[in-house]
């Protein structure tokens, strides 16, 4: 009975087009989420608890399901998976960089100005508030770990960071040191909260939070733990 109605249902031309666009659109949804991966890196996985990842992976489902659907219409016997894959790897490479003009002077010279959809700078436009958005939310849960480290004794939190460093299976990329690359911090002319935080950060640019996390549990409990050990 229910395969009977499957295949009832598959006969109704609005399914198949509906099936393909959707798949168009998770190819189109897979390229928004490989733009999270390159811009935020070990913090995918929180920005994409933000309005403004949402924002960036629902336009590029919805904008490669609806140029699937424009394909369709204006091409004959285009309905089918391969056209649905084909736009969804097109998306970011063609459609999205296309321009439409709408109007083109008959003598165009350097007053002459043309009027023209410009689709990758709207998409621009809206990728930029996307990452205004990403980056307001992660600044502000970011803060308060900084304002957790800055309570830090300075010493400590930069030999913690200098043994996370060295215990790190990946070394840094570049030709600096592991020891360099703390002296720079520590050689600053700065205010030691500052210092703290830039080693805080260290830590979640090259690791993640819980390798921050971590470091303010052991260095807050060794205070407690001398002076239980003194009484």
């Amino acid at each position: 009975m229910f395969i009977t109605w499957l295949a009832t249902l598959w006969t109704q031309p609005w399914v198949p087009t509906l099936l393909w666009a959707l798949l168009a659109g998770a190819i189109g949804l897979l390229w928004g989420l490989g733009e999270l991966v390159g811009a935020f890196k070990n913090e995918t996985g929180r920005s994409l608890r933000t309005s403004g990842a949402w924002l960036l992976l629902l336009l590029n489902f919805a904008a490669a399901a609806v140029a699937y659907g424009l394909v369709v219409a204006v091409a004959s016997g285009a309905n089918s998976w391969l056209t649905a894959v084909a736009v969804g790897v097109a998306w970011p490479t063609v459609i999205r960089n296309t321009t439409l003009k709408l109007v083109q002077p008959l003598q165009p010279d350097a007053s002459g100005e043309t009027l023209a959809l410009h689709f990758e700078q709207a998409y621009a436009a809206v990728q930029a508030l996307a990452r205004q958005l990403i980056n307001a939310a992660l600044a502000r849960q970011r803060m308060q770990l900084v304002t957790r480290a800055i309570e830090l004794d300075l010493a400590a939190l930069e030999r913690h960071v200098r043994l996370t460093l060295i215990a790190s299976p990946l070394p840094i990329t570049g030709d600096e040191s592991t020891d360099n690359y703390v002296d720079k911090i520590m050689e600053r002319e700065v205010d030691d909260d500052i210092k703290k935080a830039h080693l805080a950060m260290v830590l979640v640019q090259l690791f993640d939070r819980a390798t921050l996390e971590d470091a303010l549990k052991t260095l807050q409990r060794k205070p407690r733990n001398k002076k239980g050990a003194s009484a």
